[in-house]
């Protein structure tokens, strides 16, 4: 059996299309292992597929403190050592690579080992171990926009689990225990920038339930679990939610950072979303993200820096509903351009044709 190695972990950003792409291959018949991180959001997420195999590996990111910059080395020899023995033990026939530093050492052992190595960034401004590997690459699947140089270049959409499938709003809130009376405001800080959302819902809470909102703000992983009550409006905090096709479906107005992945699921679900930009993501990747999205009519932005302006676009918002109609429909014009059939393509003719050498 062909088998193909994906270095996928560290954020929920990375990892999900790592998963999305293992359920392909692996309905074509491919054997995968996932190489995540040993953070919280791999193993969390992870469980929800116990058909998939996995390993949690070593890295480092590259930070921008001095210390961060001293450990990065040592880190990514460790991490192209362990790789260099998941390569040897697992013998793939392909790498997948989505990005961040669980890319790095995979990438290079793979390279070293003669093992065609694809590589796949979703952002439109390419992260700092995608342009580092990018000489290392059999293909390169990435948004025109990045700028990233190599004749292997293709563009490429966003992998996406299956599960994220758009459903009624009463099927929905159902799911996620909400009345489906009132609107309904989901707000996603991610994995690393959930803290500020946090606080802007916690301040707006008393706000949103006179405009007759209810209210699910996804902390992150050093928040707890609460919920609150105003009346009829339901506020509710989670560290996490296994749901987010219900979560997407269930809400009016999505508040959310602006990574790829994260856009890619709301235009699957059709869901209008206000994009606050994550002010420290590498290269501020997420506010080039948003600004493609607001062009097209498919989002608003706003500036972490302008929460204090942000409950009245969401006023603005229901009382005018065309405009949530007309972001809709934009969203469903974004979902047909996500075509990432090419990336499953190159990687399943790859092994097919290495393994009838």
């Amino acid at each position: 059996m062909s088998r193909v190695l994906l270095a996928c972990g560290g954020t929920g950003g990375h990892l999900a299309p790592g998963i999305a792409l293992a359920e392909k291959l692996h309905a074509r018949g491919v054997e995968t292992l996932l190489l995540v991180s040993r953070k919280t959001v791999d193993s969390r997420m992870l469980a929800r597929y116990p058909h998939l195999q996995f390993r949690a590996g070593r890295g480092r990111g590259f930070g921008p403190s001095l210390l961060d910059r001293i450990l990065f080395l040592p880190s990514m020899v460790w991490a192209l050592l362990d790789a260099l023995w998941v390569v040897v033990r697992f013998r793939p026939n392909a790498l997948a690579c989505f990005g961040g530093f669980m890319s790095v050492g995979p990438a290079i052992a793979c390279w070293l080992a003669r093992v065609p190595v694809h590589l796949h960034e979703a952002n439109m401004r390419a992260g700092k171990a995608i342009r580092w590997l990018v000489p290392l690459a059999t293909s390169v699947h990435a948004p025109p926009a990045t700028g990233l140089r190599s004749k292997y270049l293709r563009s490429g959409g966003f992998p996406l689990r299956a599960e994220i499938q758009p459903m009624s709003v009463d099927q929905a809130r159902g799911e996620l225990h909400f009345p489906i009376s009132g609107k309904l405001i989901l707000v996603v800080g991610g994995s690393q920038g959930a803290n500020a959302l946090t606080r802007w819902v916690e301040a707006s809470a008393p706000a949103l339930a006179k405009l007759g909102c209810h209210v699910l703000c996804l902390t992150g992983p050093n928040g707890s679990e609460r919920s609150e009550q105003y009346g009829e409006a339901v506020i509710r905090y989670v560290p996490f939610c296994d749901r987010m096709a219900a979560a997407y479906s269930a809400a009016d107005i999505v508040v959310s950072r602006a990574g790829a992945g994260t856009l890619a699921e709301l235009a699957a679900c059709r869901t209008p979303a206000i994009l606050v930009p994550y002010p420290r993501a590498a290269d501020d990747h997420q506010t080039a993200n948003a600004r493609a999205r607001e062009v097209v009519g498919a989002s608003l932005l706003c500036p972490e820096s302008e929460l204090s302006g942000l409950l009245p676009v969401i006023e603005r918002l229901m009382a005018q509903p065309y405009l949530l109609t007309q972001m809709r429909e934009a969203l469903v014009r974004e979902h047909l351009l996500n075509r990432w059939d090419d990336l499953v393509d190159d990687i399943v003719l790859g092994v097919r044709r290495e393994a009838s050498l």
